[in-house]
């Protein structure tokens, strides 16, 4: 609704114009009239109207003086000008003086309702471009303030006036809108609107709180909290930023999150407060059920800045390849339950995230798969970007995990059986090596759970009793041909221990090897 003052020497006119018009259906407000310059120019001051509807002649003080005496004193005002005065001279000191419109008396409703119509645009785009202006100043303002660099000049000497009127101490806060990236189907709300409704929310809190300073911080907003804001909560920031929060994400659906920091005596020590609150925010993973967290109340926590024990990443990546949806669930719970009570600082998980994606994406590339073509890839690899809540870490993790998993038992359907019987041969002919099925399973980049199946459905046997087989099959040999001692055949076959392959030859043969070979020598 743009304001409206209307000024001219005869009363009934401005009655009758008035009342002619419907104001507040083309978007005015009228909000005083007078009846000369004089006293119109005392109004504009005091009122700051959007615009002035203005007759010439006037007594004390005329139309064009009045509207001279506004830009010199800079008053931020438009003008309109109605007159019964024809005269071209009129209207070449009017478009000197960078009128509007100029309506001439008698005055017909629809014509002017027109030009009504027309001005309200034209007040629009002024009225934006001077929030946008504002806004600017403002940022740069408050850049030098959390920057140390105030040089004292009259512009931040009048951010630091307005801001310090009715506050003893200022907190500077730091705003997170999570979960809003592009792989999230949501749309980050243009910057202007969030501001706007930072201030609405601030308004509904704090009716009468003067105008917020906002300043904006790549995907985070950063929010000067002056004391004046917190009267009404009993002086606690932390209740004021939850009721600004709570009222954020009723308008957008979304987790808010806020950090506040160490609360300063002077506009000017803000570069301290501001320093503090981003210290704050590496907290936000492990009090991630918080939406609000005071640099006080985590100053002397010690963050982890390293990774979590090798044998959960070993657990997650057997889950992974077995396909196992239920141990996955498991370690995936068990990993962000370490974040959390261990105190991971948000570098840190960064870091343990990107090593599960690379040795998953290592065990696909073994078998010939890409997993760049999983959908999941991309988000989880660059959520570090971007706003991000714990538990949304940990639904993106789940979804690479899951459709990594399907990939891997895909490949090993196909690739698995495909290198079956090449696994066959190597037995065969590495028999007398120290192998086993872990071993040959990593020689082949499959995993060895999956290996034991799929041999144990080609052959009918398990891997261990293949090997076996193998190995006293050619241990029979030698006994038969050689003249060696027991441990001799025993080493060449593949056992570094002669009592157990004592064991495991009775075990097959229902006798020991030197009861075989006396065997064989009487026949």
């Amino acid at each position: 609704m743009h304001s409206v003052i209307i000024v001219d020497d005869e009363l009934f006119f401005r009655k009758d114009f008035i009342g002619m018009i419907d104001w507040e259906g083309n978007g005015y407000q009228v909000i005083g009239e007078a009846a000369n310059g004089k006293d119109a120019l005392a109004m504009i001051r005091d009122k700051k109207p959007d615009l002035v509807i203005t007759d010439i002649r006037m007594p004390v003080l005329d139309g064009l003086a009045l509207i001279q005496a506004a830009e010199e004193e800079k008053l931020d005002t438009e003008f309109v000008i109605i007159s019964r005065h024809t005269d071209f001279c009129y209207a070449q000191q009017a478009v000197r003086l960078g009128v509007l419109d100029y309506v001439l008396k008698p005055i017909e409703e629809d014509d002017f309702v027109c030009a009504l119509v027309k001005l309200h645009d034209k007040l629009e785009k002024k009225k934006q471009l001077q929030v946008r202006k504002r806004m600017l100043n403002n940022q740069k303002q408050i850049e030098t303030l959390i920057r140390g660099e105030s040089t004292g000049t009259a512009k931040e000497e009048s951010i630091v006036l307005e801001m310090a009127i009715g506050s003893e101490a200022f907190t500077y806060t730091l705003i997170e809108l999570n979960n809003v990236h592009p792989w999230s189907g949501r749309k980050l709300p243009l910057e202007e609107k969030i501001r706007a409704d930072i201030r609405d929310a601030i308004q509904q809190i704090v009716p009468r709180a003067s105008e917020p300073f906002i300043y904006e911080h790549g995907r985070t907003y950063g929010l000067i909290v002056p004391s004046m804001y917190l009267a009404g909560v009993g002086g606690s920031i932390k209740t004021f930023m939850e009721l600004l929060l709570m009222r954020l994400e009723h308008r957008y659906g979304l987790p808010y999150r806020a950090y506040a920091g160490t609360t300063v005596k002077q506009l000017d020590k803000i570069k301290e407060s501001y320093a503090s609150a981003k210290k704050a925010v590496t907290s936000k993973y492990y009090r991630s059920a918080e939406c609000f967290i005071a640099y006080s109340e985590v100053k002397e926590t010690t963050l982890v800045y390293g990774q979590f024990d090798d044998d959960l990443y070993r657990k997650l990546v057997e889950a992974v390849e077995e396909n196992d949806s239920y141990e996955i669930k498991l370690v995936v719970n068990r990993i962000f339950s370490e974040f959390r009570e261990k105190r991971f600082s948000p570098e840190a998980i960064q870091t343990s995230i990107v090593h599960c994606v690379l040795l998953i994406s290592i065990s696909i590339r073994s078998m010939e798969g890409d997993e760049t073509e999983l959908t999941s890839f991309e988000p989880i690899i660059n959520w570090y970007d971007y706003n991000v809540t714990l538990d949304e870490i940990k639904r993106l993790l789940n979804a690479f995990v899951f459709e990594a998993s399907d990939l891997i038992n895909m490949l090993y359907r196909t690739y698995g059986k495909g290198r079956i019987h090449k696994i066959k041969t190597y037995i065969d002919q590495n028999y007398s090596k120290n192998i086993s099925l872990k071993i040959i399973a990593g020689q082949f980049y499959l995993n060895p759970a999956y290996l034991g199946q799929l041999f144990k459905k080609k052959y009918g046997v398990y891997f261990n009793e293949y090997l076996q087989q193998v190995r006293i099959t050619e241990a029979k040999k030698l006994l038969r041909i050689k003249d060696l001692r027991i441990y001799e055949v025993a080493e060449r076959v593949g056992f570094n221990n002669s009592d157990y392959f004592i064991t495991q030859f009775d075990k097959l043969e229902q006798m020991s090897p030197s009861e075989y070979r006396n065997k064989w020598n009487l026949q």
